[in-house]
């Protein structure tokens, strides 16, 4: 590989100096982007579900308003296939400032979902 290396533009020839302060560059600006810690980047859990596809279901609803959702659950369920029990239980996140929005729409849909099942008995 010696060999080769004064053939190759760019950071192969550049000295050691040259490196380690391209490298502390880009540490210091990751760490100044990805400090994190504030409440934009939490994910507060706004609805468990009983198995995966309960849980792709209240994702469908949050997202088609414009609520960025995740799930959360057991590979295993996945993997398996698993529709019951504790390893198919799943959450839904989403992001801390949106945790009120997402949880207002989804009880209204329980409520929706309770009133029209007293109708049709």
């Amino acid at each position: 590989m010696s060999a080769w290396i004064d053939r190759l533009p760019g950071f192969f020839r550049r000295s050691a100096e040259e490196k380690l302060a391209v490298c502390n560059q880009t540490a210091s600006a990751n760490a100044s982007t990805t400090a994190g810690g504030d409440s934009i980047n939490e994910l507060v859990v706004v609805w468990e579900a009983a198995h995966l596809m309960e849980a792709q279901v209240v994702k469908g609803r949050l997202e088609s308003e414009g609520i960025p959702a995740l799930i959360r659950g057991e590979a295993l369920a996945a993997i398996y296939g698993l529709t019951t029990g504790h390893l198919a239980a799943a959450q839904v996140l989403v992001p801390a400032p949106l945790a009120e929005k997402a949880l207002a729409l989804l009880s209204s849909q329980e409520e929706e979902d309770a009133s029209s099942e007293a109708l049709d008995d």
